[in-house]
């Protein structure tokens, strides 16, 4: 498999439905792609109209649902997908971690790939995100260090300017860059790095609640 998208749902059905619509016609432009939902523990009829909408669009070749109860929160959720996706006989060769409130923009997918595919030695990427008016936000960031806390705390242009190096949620860049960490709304991982470091640190248990629609490219 090349590719495997995970996305996590709690309490945003709808957003999720609108992220799958987005996925529909973007998927197949990546032989080999699949998306795999975990609802998270939302309770009521949340799974079952999930379900629904994948059976009636006819998407079952490339979307399953799996629901669980109680809700593990982002890191648990997405494990729950990428411990028997890693354990397959065909494990992907990617996987990216997609917000349930994202809207896939055209390409999206496969620039993310091609990206990957051309730099053999990256591990982790973020695509870039916007918000549903298409302006930037901000998706790349460098560790904290006292420099940057010293920027964050006196906010003032002048400071700001000479610690640019070190400001933590620096301007969104025109092109590919290279940065400390990524937003977790849009994160493409090379299989080695999962199995090489492990999946994600379930004792991080940060909520999963609803949120504004983002788009990614």
């Amino acid at each position: 498999m090349k590719l495997l998208v995970v996305v996590v749902s709690y309490r945003v059905t709808e957003l999720t439905i609108d992220c799958l619509r987005s996925l529909s016609t973007e998927i197949h432009r990546v032989p080999g792609a699949r998306v795999a939902v975990c609802e998270n523990g939302t309770g009521g009829d949340a799974a079952e109209r999930i379900q629904a909408l994948i059976d009636r669009e006819g998407w079952g070749e490339w979307v399953s649902l799996q629901a669980i109860y109680p809700n593990l929160g982002f890191t648990g959720g997405n494990n729950v997908i990428l411990r028997p996706a890693l354990a397959a006989p065909d494990p992907p060769d990617y996987f990216c971690l997609l917000n349930a409130d994202t809207i896939v923009r055209p390409h999206a997918l496969d620039a993310m790939l091609e990206f990957l595919d051309a730099h053999p030695r990256v591990g982790i990427a973020g695509s870039r995100l916007e918000n549903p008016d298409g302006t930037p936000q901000r998706s790349a960031f460098r560790f904290q260090t006292p420099l940057s806390e010293l920027e964050r705390g006196l906010s003032l242009g002048v400071v700001s300017k000479l610690l640019s190096r070190w400001i933590v949620a620096p301007p969104p860049p025109e092109g590919p860059m290279r940065t400390d960490w990524v937003s977790g709304a849009s994160l493409f991982v090379r299989r080695q790095v999962l199995e090489q470091v492990g999946v994600l640190d379930e004792d991080y248990y940060p909520a999963l609640v609803p949120g504004a629609a983002k788009k990614s490219a």
